[in-house]
């Protein structure tokens, strides 16, 4: 029987947690293949453990203090997922709803768990359809689906799947990362390590691209 965990961590955002919770247990798997979730809800108070619970009772539920952020709580996650040792980790951000299609198309660049492949998902936006999120190029430049699979530098870790032989070297993302940017170290880490790096032919979910307003990426505010 093959496994692929599936990492996610959640922060009160109830709703958007449990579209991608559906989403994900629709997902169409190979007939040996067996997906497992483990959910960090770091220090949620709107209600998301429970309404998880009630939903998904196969949903190994961890529960963080409110500061891990994002690469804190996959950190946890996948120290969890680790010790039942799976054939992939899948990679996911709770705001990105999967196609049903989404695991056969990331299986297909990766198919056995001994290879040295990170599969990454292009990523649409719901109402344009264009891209929002998946691989990066060596300009730091988002790569657009082409219809065939395309190598990577690094990439946005909304939809990724990582083999056993790519952790047994990598591990998780380095501690020094809170919240962003776990992912784009982990791509490169990867690089420098011989591992490629491949985005799907197409779209496999959507996601819509967060907002700058108030970040260090708005322009309009002072140094």
């Amino acid at each position: 029987m093959m496994t692929i965990a599936a990492l996610l961590t959640c922060h009160n955002r109830r709703d958007k947690t449990m579209a991608c919770l559906q989403a994900l247990m629709a997902l169409e798997l190979p007939q040996d293949c067996r997906l497992d979730v483990v959910l960090v809800d770091d220090g949620s108070t709107d209600g998301t453990s429970a309404a998880v619970r009630r939903a998904f009772p196969e949903v190994e539920i961890l529960t963080g203090p409110g500061d891990l952020y994002w690469c804190g709580g996959m950190r946890v996650a996948w120290k969890a997922a680790a010790s039942r040792d799976p054939d992939y980790y899948l990679l996911a951000n709770d705001d990105t709803i999967l196609d049903r299609d989404a695991a056969t198309s990331l299986l297909e660049l990766v198919p056995s768990a001994e290879e040295r492949i990170i599969a990454v998902g292009a990523i649409r936006d719901p109402e344009t359809g264009e891209p929002t999120y998946g691989g990066v190029d060596e300009r730091g430049m988002l790569l657009p689906a082409t219809g065939s699979p395309r190598h990577c530098r690094t990439f946005n870790g909304n939809a990724v799947l990582i083999p056993r032989a790519v952790y047994q070297t990598l591990g998780p993302f380095h501690h020094v990362y809170t919240h962003g940017m776990g992912d784009y170290d982990y791509g490169i880490q990867a690089r420098k390590q011989g591992v490629s790096i491949i985005q799907t032919a197409g779209m496999i979910g959507h996601c819509a691209r967060n907002p700058e307003t108030n970040t260090w990426r708005d322009r309009s505010l002072s140094r």
